[in-house]
């Protein structure tokens, strides 16, 4: 059997044909919840306690070294430039940091994005994903640091 006969549909299927065409008066509307599309406050509140554990380690891992110490003070004034300017930005447009409800419901809910609808706790997710990694991989570096030092 080649290619081309195995692609064929025959038009005579009468299920097919009465599965393509429905009648009008068969269609029904359903009202669809609105998606919310505007990430709840406290996602952001959590995304910036990780950022803060995640400095806080290398402040514990490099206390010890003045020329370290130096870039970890760097990376803190980044940190607070980075995550300072869109908190001052927002402030700008009064209500928009104010939740519609409590967390939990964001979390079930469905959340609109770019490739259409996900639940809350998933955007929460890709959220916190990347900092959560970097914390363990801070850790990681830190207790090597440290082990590394104990035994010179």
């Amino acid at each position: 059997m080649s290619m081309n006969t195995a692609r064929r549909i025959p038009d005579t299927n009468p299920a097919l044909r009465a599965t393509s065409t429905v009648a009008p008066s068969v269609l029904r509307v359903v009202a669809l919840p609105p998606i919310e599309t505007v990430m709840h406050p406290h996602v952001y509140r959590i995304a910036l306690g990780f950022w803060v554990v995640f400095l806080a380690i290398f402040w514990a891992t490099f206390w010890v070294s003045a020329n370290a110490l130096f870039m970890v003070v760097i990376s803190t004034f980044y940190a607070v430039m980075f995550f300072g300017v869109p908190y001052v930005m927002l402030r700008q447009v009064p209500g928009r940091t104010e939740a519609k409800g409590p967390l939990r419901n964001f979390l079930q809910e469905p959340f609109g994005i770019i490739d259409g609808a996900i639940r809350g706790y998933e955007a929460l997710v890709q959220v916190i994903l990347v900092p959560a990694c970097l914390i363990l991989g801070g850790t990681a570096i830190g207790f090597i640091i440290h082990s590394a030092r104990a035994v010179h």
